[in-house]
């Protein structure tokens, strides 16, 4: 295989006839790595100045068809969520990395190489930038309200980021509105990026927002948090700081 995009052409050797889950690019010291999750193989393995961190999987049971198909099986979307959580988050604990989004499944090691080739300088790049960096989700609710359950942060988080960073308007009197908002203001202030996430969930929810920070960047949002918490309490509002987490939003 030849160079392309600065990648390394080392030979590796993959199983035959087996489809490709990808779970995150890293820092090329993870490189050679191999766990299991929840009785999944996982391997880091080299590519140029990349660790690719990946399983395999029958190729039938995770052709485009089926993985559509199975999208709206909620028991089995989780189990894939919850693997790849889990994979990524013992892998960051060993490299900086960035994680892929949930079910980068590719047909073959060729095909997965071919997609490397082509996104190589970019994921280099978002590698860089996002090595160091996590993730905190504040939660705004009006009234009682239960902690987020305790579902895999990629359905119930990431997979509601909304593509802009501009702040929610919460759907609450205006004084409300305008309180939650400036909280949300001053996070987004203190933090590197910010996201909204699209259709707020739970009794009472008046929205949530994704803000990415540097390792321990945390601290100073929830300073602001604590300070807001006594205007917030006299509205009957309350917020829920998630978090620190990966980058998932931010991929």
């Amino acid at each position: 295989m030849a160079k392309s995009g600065g990648a390394s052409s080392a030979a590796r050797v993959y199983p035959a006839g087996r489809a490709v889950l990808l779970y995150a690019y890293a820092a090329p010291e993870l490189a050679g790595r191999r766990f299991s999750v929840e009785g999944r193989k996982v391997h880091a393995i080299r590519y140029g100045r990349l660790a690719l961190l990946v399983g395999f999987a029958d190729r039938d049971a995770y052709a485009d068809d089926q993985v559509e198909r199975r999208r709206g099986d909620a028991g089995w979307l989780r189990a894939e969520a919850r693997v790849h959580e889990r994979a990524v988050e013992r892998a960051a604990a060993l490299a900086p990395l960035v994680p892929a989004r949930l079910l980068s499944v590719y047909g073959s090691p060729e095909a997965l190489e071919q997609a490397v080739r082509q996104a190589y300088v970019r994921w280099s790049r978002l590698l860089a930038r996002l090595a160091g960096k996590r993730e905190c989700v504040l939660h705004a609710f009006l009234g009682p309200h239960a902690e987020p359950v305790l579902e895999a942060y990629l359905l119930r988080v990431s997979a509601r980021a909304a593509r802009t960073s501009r702040l929610p308007v919460p759907k609450a009197p205006p004084a409300i509105a305008s309180a939650v908002q400036g909280v949300w203001k001053a996070c987004a202030a203190s933090a590197g990026a910010a996201r909204a996430l699209q259709r707020p969930t739970g009794r009472g929810a008046l929205g949530s927002v994704a803000f990415l920070v540097d390792e321990g960047g945390e601290t100073a949002l929830r300073a602001l948090v604590a300070a807001a918490s006594a205007e917030a309490a006299a509205l009957g509002v309350t917020y829920y700081l998630e978090g620190p987490r990966l980058p998932f939003t931010f991929v």
